[in-house]
């Protein structure tokens, strides 16, 4: 299964401010656009493996 992401970027304070809409809590930023969507690239892969880690804990539990 494949999910699609929607990045967001926009400026704010001389930076910019990037997000994932569909990930609550994913946001960071970056210098450049380039930069926030890097930077963006490695949260969102953070974020599921701690949304898999837990998913994979709770199975565990549920089975425990």
């Amino acid at each position: 299964m494949q999910n699609i992401f929607t990045f967001k970027i926009e400026p704010d304070e001389g930076e910019f401010h990037a997000w994932i809409p569909e990930l609550p809590g994913c946001h960071t930023h970056g210098k450049t656009v380039a930069e926030a969507t890097q930077n963006l690239k490695d949260a969102m892969r953070l974020y599921l493996e701690v949304e898999l880690e837990k998913n994979i804990a709770e199975q565990a539990l549920e089975f425990a």
